[in-house]
């Protein structure tokens, strides 16, 4: 496993667990709140990871790949809150 991916897959799978947590604990109309502080949250947690390593070379793509990932799972995620939002309010 590369540095890259190793280094982004922990707020990735944080990144989905917030969002499943979020989707069993709030009822449907309150997804939509919780995502932007979950991007937050991974922001800062992406920050963290990558300026704590020793080794700054390739800081900005392994930053961006992790921010990348992020964005993705969360896009997903509004996808799947806009569906299950809009049918149960059916």
């Amino acid at each position: 496993m590369t540095r890259t991916v190793a280094t982004a897959l922990p707020v990735w799978l944080a990144v989905i667990a917030a969002v499943v947590i979020v989707g069993f604990a709030l009822p449907a109309n309150q997804w939509w709140a919780v995502l932007p502080a979950i991007a937050g949250g991974a922001m800062i947690m992406t920050f963290i990871i990558h300026v704590s390593l020793q080794s700054k070379d390739g800081l900005v793509m392994r930053m961006l790949v992790t921010v990348t990932g992020v964005f993705v799972v969360l896009a997903l995620a509004s996808v799947v809150t806009a569906l299950v939002a809009g049918f149960s309010s059916s």
